[in-house]
């Protein structure tokens, strides 16, 4: 990217450079801010050209786009390339500019730092606003007149506004209300309905003496209110004009110091104007309360009603109760609920201190000293202050946004130690830690699950009454009930961003808003302060509570893809960094969970989304390379123990990485490390076949093939793209593409024999590998003979491998197959010995692959002679498919179960003495009927939750299933055995897996199924 190269935007488009400026005709103008609005990021093709010609009705040709843009890649940068400003990029193209070479963008990040540090530094967010401001030379894209440019030019000038009202309320902080007093007369003139704006002036006004004109403000906007929109002014605005009316001395100005930087004013109704931190209650000048004078709720509290009995709970007994919890999550909105719900148990009252707009945590007692009423008292005057104050009386304070004065937090323990009777619930994204805390998680609003029914959710409750608010004749219904969920799940169930999403309801449906939700959380109510009418706001707060380890860390973990776990966070970052996790699961902005006792730690998406977009470009490259890199190791670490004792724990470990090892996928290809793409897809595969995931493993394995296709075959790693190869065919067997798999096979295996300079040992893995493929391919498609030959000849070259290696795993799994060849070719004995052997080998490796794979083979040769052991094989082979989660699997065993026992395979039928278990009271032919119907519907929804057979060379009964369904409806009836296939393929796993191993067969005279159906 040439950096001489820059746009402006904040009035008539501009396109400059460090040698010339650039006047451009009205369509390169039009095709150029189409580009901008979206720069940084790919607009189609497509877009592009409606952006710039649909409202004109002109559809043109795809050549003409492409001249337009050519035209202005070449004003932007004159010369013959290669391009780096506009770029293409598949679907379309790339404008790539920096943020400072782009006014807008600029605007934005001054207007963001400034709001990040309004409470802490205002003095420096005051130049940062005014830097923002100084960028605007007139209207945004004055000289655009397409709809997207207008709609864009709409929300930069909000955010102006914002900037405008922020410098407000700033310059009041600071002290100047003299100074700006002339400045905001003409922004209230010019902008009459901006609450904020006509609120800076009434203080403004109150501070110079001029109480009557403060008022005479007031009343000006409160009739202009009712006139032109048939509204009172908001209870901001309202608790102001009550303030001025009373003379609070909270409204006096701050005293500035003549050499330090000022510091606000400890209590504000403009720089407090309440939702404390979560934007859904407003703040009240604070006063020594009755239940009456907390701040009113003006909606429902929604999905929170354990949270209230939780905390009504807490409150009755504990004399210290942090609530805690990440951003917009509604803290402040439960504790104002949970406040006025036990009001009647605090006969001395509720006191309310929002601490929002303190930056001095020493300034925490005295602000509690002016919320009683009491004269200022600051220091350990203001601790004997409150104590004698509330004495005996049972009070409860709650202290609003404490997160970032949390020095304070000694000294509201020493409050509570010289307090008996009073009880402390504090609103704050960390806990106070400190002796006798009692902390409280808010999480966000419950999320509607797969299948579940979406109005049931909290989060999908609070999105539906706050659409409706604005669109009385929103509904959720079969036809958008599923965006809606989604909608949800992309906001995370957050409060502050469903509320902040729905709203657009009223100009956008659900699909439509579900495409745009970053645009959706880029405004919110004018009456919450502006840290809090977008997510970005509220998660900007949090970040500028953070260090600078902290903060770095925050940005670096977006990578990550469904969470990490403590030991892949070090392998990416090194160690050291859990003291700033820590930090970050304190703040809130990183979620913990436990699976198996094990700690998990995620971002929830609004969050990763907000951190992904503070990382530069160059750190967003070596975190990703770090990341991917770390979970090559743990791909690579994880493959062998697929094959052995270890299995279950690993595949459940990795199907929580899963996602992580897709992004690494996926990055790896897109920096062109495509050896790194081929490793991760070969220590993959096995995992990919063993939980079902064939069609994203083929799909990885194809473009890690595409992409290593023309790698010599020479050195160390030439045997990398044929792994990949060897991978790419077993996901085309598992999903039935027999053709392709054994082409890939034949390949794979051709390569490797023709590289040089590889290690014999891995040369001869991999022919082993595809040797085997060879003869499942042969298999399934009939040729026994050459079925038989290569898995003998897979048997031989595997035995000669060391242990470490494919080569156990490999010698069994042949040994089983072989016998299935046997088996289909009619010769029982054979089969049986050949699956035993491989069994014996299975169970001595704990290989619970190959071991259901021998008891596949084993029930099918002793279901004629000895049915309670062929039962006893399918029942262990499920409980095994079970504990592996291999849905393809569990659907082949319980097919085989009720064809077996529909047929009448019954326990103990054969003579065997043994103890087959309690199998309980079952009931009547009729229940076991029923119970053997549930199986078959559970069946068929594993494998169509699949996609794929995926254990091809099983040899299904098909004959015996037809007979068996035959027989179960016969004895049910059509009706009932409908409703027991249904109720069969909603069942659980485990409900499904306790039927298969008590359910009572039908006593039918057994037969013995036929190796040829």
């Amino acid at each position: 990217m040439r950096s001489g190269v820059a746009v402006r935007v904040l009035g008539a488009l501009e396109v400059g450079s460090s040698t010339q400026a650039s006047v451009l005709p009205p369509t390169l103008r039009t095709v150029l801010a189409a580009l901008v609005v979206d720069a940084g990021h790919v607009v189609p093709a497509s877009v592009l050209a409606e952006r710039v010609w649909d409202e004109a009705g002109i559809r043109p040709a795809t050549s003409t786009l492409h001249s337009s843009v050519s035209r202005l890649r070449r004003l932007l940068e004159p010369g013959a390339g290669p391009w780096q400003v506009l770029v293409t990029r598949a679907p379309g193209y790339r404008l790539a500019l920096a943020p400072e070479a782009l006014d807008a963008a600029r605007f934005e990040q001054l207007l963001r730092r400034a709001l990040a540090a309004a409470d802490t530094d205002p003095g420096g967010a005051r130049a940062d606003v005014a830097d923002a401001l100084a960028l605007w030379r007139g209207p945004a894209y004055a000289d655009v007149e397409a709809g997207f440019a207008r709609q864009e030019a709409r929300r930069l000038e909000n955010l102006r506004l914002e900037g405008l009202e922020l410098a407000a309320r700033l310059d009041l902080v600071l002290g100047r209300h003299r100074e700006v007093v002339p400045d905001l007369e003409e922004l209230v003139l010019a902008h009459p309905l901006r609450e904020e704006l006509r609120a800076a002036l009434v203080l403004a006004l109150y501070r110079c003496g001029r109480q009557a004109d403060a008022l005479q403000a007031f009343e000006d906007g409160r009739r202009l209110l009712a006139d032109e929109l048939g509204i009172d002014p908001g209870p901001q605005l309202r608790r102001l004009h009550e303030a001025v009316l009373r003379q609070d001395p909270a409204l006096e100005a701050p005293v500035v110091p003549a050499a330090d930087p000022p510091s606000p004013p400890s209590s504000s109704p403009l720089s407090s104007p309440g939702a404390g931190d979560d934007g859904d209650v407003p703040a009240r000048t604070p006063v020594r309360t009755s239940t009456s004078a907390l701040p009113l709720a003006t909606t429902e509290l929604l999905g929170r009603a354990e949270d209230l009995q939780r905390l009504l709970e807490l409150l009755e007994r504990e004399r210290l109760v942090t609530l805690t919890g990440t951003g917009g999550v509604g803290k402040t909105r439960l504790a104002a609920a949970a406040a006025e719900a036990a009001a009647e148990r605090f006969e001395g009252g509720t006191v309310l201190v929002p601490l929002a707009t303190l930056d001095d945590a020493r300034a925490v007692l005295p602000a509690v000293v002016r919320a009683l009423g009491l004269p200022d008292e600051a220091g350990a005057g203001a601790l004997d202050a409150v104590a004698a104050h509330v004495a005996d009386s049972r009070t409860l304070l709650v202290l609003d946004n404490l997160e970032h004065l949390l020095d304070a937090a000694a000294d509201v323990a020493a409050l509570v130690r010289r307090c008996p009777r009073l009880v402390v619930l504090v609103t704050s994204r960390a806990p106070l830690r400190v002796s006798g805390e009692v902390e409280h998680r808010v999480e966000p609003l419950g999320l509607p699950a797969t299948g579940e029914d979406v109005l049931g959710s909290p989060a999908v409750q609070l999105f539906t009454e706050r659409a409706r608010a604005v669109a009385p004749g929103f509904a959720v219904s079969a036809r958008n009930a599923a965006v809606v969920a989604d909608i949800c799940r992309a906001l995370g169930g957050i409060p502050l961003a469903l509320e902040l999403a729905a709203p657009r309801i009223r100009v956008l449906d659900p699909a439509e808003l579900l495409r745009r939700l970053d645009h959706a959380l880029t405004s919110g109510p004018r009456d919450l302060p502006a840290r809090q009418r977008t997510m970005r706001a509220t998660l900007d707060w949090s970040y500028g509570l953070l260090d600078a380890p902290t903060r770095r860390l925050y940005r670096r973990l977006s990578v990550f893809t469904g969470g990490w776990t403590l030991p892949v966070l070090e392998d990416v970052e090194g160690p050291g960094v859990l003291e700033q996790l820590e930090a970050l699961v304190e703040m809130s902005l990183v979620t913990v969970t436990f699976s198996r006792g094990r700690p998990r730690y995620a971002m929830l998406v609004p969050t990763q989304q907000h951190a992904r977009r503070l990382l530069e470009e160059d750190e967003l490259a070596e975190v990703s390379r770090a990341h991917a890199e770390a979970h090559l190791r743990l791909a690579e670490r994880a493959a062998p123990h697929y094959r052995g004792e270890g299995q279950v724990e690993w595949l459940e470990r990795v199907e929580l990485e899963h996602a992580n090892l897709l992004a690494a996928f996926e990055w790896a290809m897109g920096a062109g490390e495509y050896a790194t793409a081929a490793r991760l897809t070969w220590a993959t595969w096995l995992f990919w076949w063993l939980r079902g995931h064939v069609l994203v493993g083929r799909r990885c394995a194809r473009a890690a093939v595409d992409a290593t296709a023309d790698s010599p075959l020479e050195g160390p790693a030439a045997l990398v793209p044929v792994r990949a190869r060897i991978a790419l065919a077993a996901m085309a067997f598992a999903q039935g593409d027999f053709t392709a798999a054994d082409e890939g096979w034949a390949r794979a295996c051709a390569d490797a024999e023709r590289a040089v300079g590889v290690d014999p040992v891995e040369r001869d893995e991999a022919r082993a590998n595809c040797t085997a493929g060879a003869g499942i391919c042969a298999q399934v498609t009939g040729d026994l003979a050459a079925a038989a030959d290569a898995h003998r000849r897979a048997i031989a070259l595997a035995r000669t491998l060391p242990e470490d290696t494919y080569g156990p795993w490999i010698v069994r799994l042949n040994l089983v197959w072989l016998g299935t060849v046997h088996w289909r070719a009619g010769e029982a004995g054979p089969a049986r010995r050949q699956a035993e052997e491989g069994l014996a080998l299975a169970r001595r490796d704990g290989d619970r692959l190959a071991t259901f794979l021998a008891l596949y083979n084993l029930a099918q040769a002793e279901a004629g002679p000895a049915p309670a052991r062929a039962l006893r094989h399918l029942q262990e082979g499920i409980e095994l498919s079970e504990q592996m989660g291999d849905l393809a699997n569990l659907a082949y065993f319980l097919e085989a179960l009720v064809v077996l026992r529909a047929a009448g395979g019954r326990a103990g039928d054969d003579g065997d003495d043994g103890d087959h278990g309690d199998h309980g009271d079952h009931g009547d032919e009729g229940d076991d009927a029923a119970a053997l119907v549930r199986l078959l519907g559970a069946a068929s929804a594993a494998r169509e939750t699949v996609g794929f057979e995926v254990h091809n060379y099983y040899l299904r009964d098909s004959v015996g299933r037809a007979e068996a369904e035959a027989r179960l409806r016969a004895q049910l009836g059509e009706q009932r055995y409908a409703r027991e296939l249904a109720a069969g393929r909603r069942a659980p796993v485990a409900e499904s897996v306790r039927t298969a191993v008590r359910v009572r067969p039908v006593t039918v005279p057994p037969t013995a199924p036929s190796p040829a159906s």
